[in-house]
């Protein structure tokens, strides 16, 4: 083995060549990985929409969605399935498995649905079949204008924008809202129908057969192919020429074919004015930066195109999010950079100090090359990641050159120091990375979008943790013997006397009083770690914590039975009285229907002409977003009660569900619906906000068919059904183009007829009969929720629970759980059920590190009861954590979490070197267990303590910086090492020194 160390040694010069060349490799990543502001978290869900016009929810329920349901589940890979059924269309959302590829399970869902066409409705469109991915918006613009008509004036314009962006590398979509499409209505004169004795269907199929495309083939002439066109004409001007009939009576004898608006499916507006929104949606995988620059360019060139009087006002830019982020976390990796070459230079030589900067700075270059192979970009998490390890990367570094130069100044020559130097502490220091990787390893098995969310942190963490290990055991052993510096000061560093004399103190003064009272020091510093655990209690708590963002969203939900103009004009009453009430208010955006195009984190779960959300922009120097919130939420419900009303920010974090959720599932619907009622009223009545997604019952129009009087006089239900068809909704017709665009038309009877003056022909002879429609159908008004849910083929409907007494929430849906009947079922669930399921799992993985941990010491030191000692050290840090939390009062969170496990590989390093130590000198039988014990505290006090200083020093910064997302995680590692080292170097001598009485019965 010392051959081929002395071999490989004597070629430093090369090694080292070699190892900056490799750098460049780990600089090219960092120069080039994606950025963006959060991690991506992929969303696996399909997504199959089957329509049919005109038909009732519970038609589509019976003949679709089970239809449907009861096929889908022998796809692979589908996990569960929801549902959702309301007049004239179904939805299915399939869960799939993380492991399978959504494109295969979308292909054979696709196969499944063409398979069961012939089991649909005759009238149903074919199923479609599409993957959902996480829609990540990029930048939003506001087109908006003083009239709605200059908006009207360049939809040409936004469109071909939308097809040039369309066509951009790196795009996933483009969405715009704010425009109203036309249709076209063939409005029947009824009385003219039957006159020309012509029925619906007859109309239909001339239409239809007006529009069908003329497929001519080819002909061969001499031998020459020929291939045949026919020039249609323009299909409006086709529908005004139709004949139908045997007297081919013109269609516009006995129709009017009516022009009208569409209604909306958003109304948006732009401080006070009509606005059309654009915003533009990343593509999976892509750069932001990058990608967002050449959109701009495009954008940019397309808006100096418009006529005056329009203006464009970009609302959100993620770029620019990212640029202001990374800023302030490149400013903070560059003070943690200082912060370790300062740091080192205190008690280091000037050789070692470059040694172990240089050692640093590589290992965080080199470990970022496999860092995309984890799926891992550049983003917060893995920033802070390195941050983290700037901090941590120091320890193998400075405890293999410090024994170096301790070898050097032992009498050692070059090549002997280098080769004792690392022989000596090698398998502590593998053993404490391994401790690391173990400690962090478990952390990529987190699941859902928590494991998403932090993946970047462990990846970081485990790559730059490996290559700082293997650069510490030859990097810096061919550093120093290529420096050929044997001459070591006697007091190293900018301050080494004082690190001298604190390790004199250490070993003469602290450990001889500690070993004479072992069980006494060790049970005091229990008490202490023990009590602080207390303090958990009297700390706050916040999972994910609000960013430090200038957008505010209300979210407006109003009486479902509201059209959307009515819902518009609500909606500009609650913006004119936050006008009023807020001076803070910088700008504001109102979008009524569909909501917000996904941004600022807000959504809509069930929206319609009834909802509307808010964006606001604040100036967060006079009030923060969640101080606004906490303000004027309650105000602002109490001035409009006729309005479900939220007010929210950015959460730095996955999307998170209401607090509280509760899933009823029973098969009676009636019942069902009833229960819900029920369980929202009392929710209520406890001063509790419920929203249901069955939302609010609307009035509605039932028609209830005779059975026994069709069958008496030999009418088809089917005949009766299309007449009511006609009636409302109408039969759709494909294939009308007006002004280059596809237009929905609709075939239906003019505004004339009504249920009472419609009449039934049937066709006995050579005079056919009539009967009044009303004969057969009674119509009755009822009030029913617009939607029938499944789970998993189950009816269901699912109540979310905004309470600010959580717990007298739970008694009462408990209480109500106790009353259901036995066919009924009900699942709580919510942010509080999740966070609850993540500190469970976490605890589980904490538990598994912890063996991790205990089987990597215990092969170290050939022993079961060493690695208790060792572990006792993460017990410290954690109650560590918990004191610096209590102490600044910052938050417990998810970082928080994340903080305290990290703290359990991070802490072990210190203790594992130390016991080492002792181990080694108590087997010489140089020392006696004494003086083994003195010595080595004499030798590991100034790396212990330039390690700790290092740490700590590096990630001040974080916990200075204000960002609230991750002052929890480095105030909780600041004070874990700070108050781990400190009890750790009194604990685990004496830990130490009962074991060996023990074990050795002295």
């Amino acid at each position: 083995m010392r051959r081929v160390f002395e071999a490989s040694i004597r070629r430093s010069l090369l090694f080292i060549i070699l190892i900056f060349t490799v750098a460049i490799f780990g600089v090219y990543t960092f120069l080039t990985i994606d950025q963006r502001e959060i991690p991506e978290t992929e969303v696996n869900l399909i997504n199959v929409t089957t329509a049919w016009p005109g038909a009732d929810k519970r038609d589509v329920e019976t003949n679709i969605t089970e239809v449907m349901e009861a096929e889908i589940f022998s796809v692979d890979g589908v996990d569960s399935v929801s549902s959702v059924s309301q007049d004239g269309v179904s939805v299915l959302t399939l869960e799939l498995s993380d492991a399978v590829e959504s494109n295969d399970v979308v292909n054979a869902v696709n196969n499944l649905a063409g398979g069961l066409s012939g089991e649909l409705p005759e009238n149903a469109a074919e199923p479609e079949v599409r993957s959902i991915g996480t829609r990540f918006p990029l930048l939003s613009y506001q087109f908006h204008a003083d009239e709605r008509a200059a908006l009207d004036d360049i939809r040409s314009d936004l469109e071909t924008l939308e097809r040039d962006v369309l066509q951009m590398e790196g795009i996933e979509g483009v969405t715009v809202k704010g425009y109203a499409d036309e249709t076209y209505v063939i409005a029947l004169d009824r009385s003219a129908m039957v006159e020309a004795n012509l029925n619906p269907n007859q109309i239909l199929t001339e239409i239809e057969g007006a529009l069908n495309p003329v497929i001519l083939g080819q002909e061969k002439t001499d031998g020459d192919i020929i291939r045949l066109s026919f020039q249609d004409e323009v299909p409006m001007s086709v529908l005004e020429q139709v004949r139908v009939g045997s007297e081919s009576v013109p269609l516009s004898e006995m129709a009017e074919i009516e022009r009208q608006p569409a209604d909306p499916e958003d109304i948006v507006q732009y401080e006070g004015s009509p606005a059309v929104s654009f915003t533009v949606f990343l593509a999976s995988g892509e750069d932001v930066p990058s990608v967002s620059r050449e959109v701009e360019a495009v954008m940019d060139e397309g808006i100096s195109g418009l006529p005056d009087g329009i203006e464009a006002t970009n609302i959100s830019s993620e770029r620019e999010n990212v640029e202001d982020i990374f800023t302030g976390l490149y400013m903070s990796l560059a003070i943690a950079l200082i912060a370790v070459i300062l740091s080192t230079s205190l008690g280091l030589s000037l050789s070692g100090s470059v040694t172990v900067m240089t050692t640093v700075v590589l290992s965080v270059v080199i470990g970022l090359i496999p860092v995309p192979w984890f799926g891992v970009d550049l983003n917060q998490i893995s920033v802070i990641g390195l941050i983290i390890a700037l901090g941590i990367l120091v320890d193998d570094s400075i405890v293999v050159n410090d024994n170096i130069e301790r070898r050097f100044t032992l009498g050692d020559g070059r090549l002997d120091g280098v080769y004792n130097g690392v022989k000596e502490v090698a398998p502590s220091v593998i053993s404490s990375t391994l401790a690391i990787v173990f400690t962090f390893s478990p952390l990529l098995l987190l699941s859902g979008a928590n494991g998403e969310f932090i993946k970047a942190l462990p990846s970081i963490l485990i790559t730059t943790m490996i290559v700082s290990t293997v650069l510490a055991l030859t990097f810096v052993p061919a550093a120093r013997y290529l420096l050929k510096q044997r001459k070591v000061p006697e007091y190293p560093g900018l301050l080494g006397r004082l690190f001298t004399r604190g390790g004199d103190f250490y070993a003469d003064k602290v450990l001889p009083a500690i070993i004479r009272r072992p069980l006494i020091t060790f049970l005091t510093v229990l008490v202490i770690g023990a009590l602080s655990l207390g303090l958990i209690r009297f700390t706050p708590f916040e999972f994910f914590p609000e960013a430090d963002r200038s957008e505010v969203t209300v979210d407006l939900i109003f009486d479902e039975s509201q059209t959307i103009g009515q819902t518009h004009e609500d909606a500009n009453a609650v913006l004119d009285h936050i006008k009023n009430e807020m001076p803070h208010v910088e700008a504001s955006s109102l979008f009524t229907g569909t909501g917000l195009p996904n941004l600022f984190g807000a959504s809509l779960d069930q929206s319609g002409p009834n909802t509307a959300q808010i964006a606001l922009e604040i100036d967060k120097t006079k009030q923060s977003a969640s101080e606004t919130i906490d303000q004027y939420e309650a105000p602002l419900r109490e001035a409009f009660p006729e309005a479900t009303i939220f007010m929210e920010t950015i959460v730095q974090g996955p999307p998170a569900s209401a607090p509280v959720t509760v899933e009823l599932y029973e098969p009676d619907i009636e019942q069902l619906n009833a229960q819900a009622n029920e369980l929202e009223s009392m929710l209520e009545e406890d001063g509790a906000l419920v929203t249901t997604n069955l939302g609010e019952s609307i009035p509605t129009l039932t028609y209830q068919i005779d059975h026994q009087a069709l069958e008496e006089n030999g009418i088809s239900i089917s005949q009766v059904k299309n007449e009511l068809n006609m009636l409302s909704a109408g039969i759709p017709i494909q294939g009308i183009i007006a002004d280059g665009e596809p237009r929905e038309t609709t075939l239906k009877y003019s505004g004339a007829s009504t249920i009472e003056n419609t009449e039934i022909v049937r066709m006995t002879g050579a005079q056919p009969e009539t009967y009044p429609l009303s004969d057969f159908v009674e119509v009755s008004e009822t009030e029913s929720p617009k939607y029938i849910h499944h789970r998993n083929g189950d009816r269901m409907v699912e109540l979310q629970v905004y309470a600010e007494d959580e717990a007298a929430a739970n008694e009462t849906i408990e209480s109500f759980r106790d009353e259901l009947p036995d066919s009924s079922e009900m699942i709580i669930g919510g942010e509080t059920s999740d966070q609850t399921d993540f500190f469970i799992e976490i605890s589980i993985l904490f538990g598994i590190i912890l063996i991790l941990v205990y089987l990597v010491i215990a092969v170290e030191f050939n022993s079961i009861v060493m690695p208790l000692i060792i572990v006792f050290s993460i017990f410290l840090a954690i109650s560590g954590g918990i004191i610096g939390l209590f102490v600044t009062q910052t938050p417990i969170s998810f970082l928080g979490i994340m903080g305290m496990v990290s703290l359990s590989g991070i802490v072990v390093r210190n203790a594992i070197v130390l016991l080492d130590f002792i181990e080694a000198r108590r087997q010489s039988d140089a020392f006696d267990i004494n003086e083994a014990i003195y010595e080595s505290g004499r030798a590991r006090f100034k790396p212990i303590l330039l390690t700790t200083i290092t740490s700590i020093i590096a990630l001040t910064p974080v916990a200075l910086g204000g960002d609230a997302l991750f002052v929890p995680l480095a105030v909780t590692v600041i004070a874990g090492i700070a108050f781990s080292t400190i009890l750790s170097m009194i604990a685990t001598p004496s830990l130490y020194y009962l074991y060996y009485r023990i074990r050795y019965r002295k």
